[in-house]
């Protein structure tokens, strides 16, 4: 077993540990850049959807020129929290269209409705303020 002699010399300790904290930055700067490696984007008539209606949305997701192919799944949050949880389908071409209603219980109450799209270069959330009207 080799063991690792220090020098009591500020020097030598900078020596060591600057090339370990270089070597421990290139490891998480990858993992934080993957997160965003794709656009997506969330496009929706308003921000007051009226209770038990169609409001039809459009999602996008592109990386460069390329129309990705992913999964859509939904939240729904008052104040913050996650007070639903709905599932949504997968989509080609870039492109998923759906079409929500949201309940007379709803209505009134200030929310946000979180769109994860999933691609195969990681996660967005597109978070979107509604407020439900009768």
């Amino acid at each position: 077993m080799t063991s690792l002699k220090l020098d009591s010399h500020p020097r030598s300790l900078t020596r060591l540990v600057v090339p370990i904290l270089v070597v421990a930055l290139a490891l998480v700067v990858p993992a934080t850049a993957s997160a965003a490696a794709f656009t997506a984007h969330l496009k929706a008539p308003n921000h007051t959807p009226t209770a038990n209606k169609p409001w039809p949305i459009t999602v996008t997701a592109t990386r460069g020129r390329n129309k990705l192919s992913g999964s859509v799944r939904y939240e729904f949050l008052y104040d913050g929290s996650v007070v639903s949880h709905q599932p949504g389908h997968s989509f080609k071409g870039g492109v998923y269209h759906d079409t929500l209603k949201f309940p007379n219980e709803a209505a009134g109450y200030p929310l946000t409705l979180r769109v994860i799209v999933t691609t195969k270069y990681g996660t967005v959330d597109l978070d979107r303020a509604v407020k439900t009207r009768v």
